[in-house]
């Protein structure tokens, strides 16, 4: 990625959409089964909590994501999105997850978990099999985990825009750095338990 090519990138793990399509898988399997199960119209009812919970992995496993452009990041975790302009960022770190830091505060980033011992001791392995260099302050560094490549994302963005002259120094406190509720996510979770708790009581 270069300056020249100014577009969004956006980060998703994986991992997370991994499990969030084998979560819609097995509520599937329940879903025709619940259907054709023998009984009356209220077996119908048991559909709701399903979808509830499908609705409720969408919002909460495959919509959070990392969002880097010219203008700042973007965090959407499960419950709230914190934008950053670039002014305000004042480290990057990967010990427990991709953490932004900024005055005041640290922002973790749902979708970059830094990798468990196993998971990096494998990574490590591959790399020098591979013939890579594996300088690195951390194993949440690492190329191929989810915390190492929104890192490098983040990071080499940030060189770029700093060596162009775009990032104005020392106005980190002042730089704005907004937060707000998810109000999909909120929506789905209020919505879905009172669904599936009217649609029980037919059960």
């Amino acid at each position: 990625m270069t300056h020249d090519d100014p577009r969004p990138r956006v980060f998703v793990s994986r991992f997370n959409r991994g499990i969030c399509i084998a979560i819609w898988a097995v509520l599937l399997v329940f879903a025709v089964s619940a259907v054709w199960l023998p009984g009356g119209a209220e077996r119908f009812a048991g559909l709701v909590p399903l979808a509830a919970l499908a609705a409720l992995a969408y919002v909460a496993l495959w919509l959070p994501n990392l969002r880097v452009s010219d203008e700042g990041i973007t965090v959407r975790n499960v419950l709230r999105t914190v934008s950053i302009p670039w002014e305000a960022l004042v480290h990057v770190d990967t010990k427990y997850a991709l953490t932004l830091n900024v005055p005041g505060r640290a922002v973790p980033v749902f979708v970059a978990p830094a990798p468990g011992t196993v998971t990096a001791s494998r990574l490590a392995r591959r790399s020098r099999r591979e013939g890579r260099s594996l300088e690195a302050p951390r194993p949440g560094d690492l190329v191929g985990t989810d915390s190492g490549d929104a890192a490098a994302l983040v990071r080499e963005r940030w060189a770029e825009l700093q060596q162009a002259g775009r990032i104005e120094a020392g106005i980190a406190e002042q730089a704005p750095v907004t937060s707000r509720w998810n109000a999909d996510t909120l929506t789905v979770a209020l919505l879905g338990a009172g669904a599936s708790a009217a649609a029980l009581l037919l059960i």
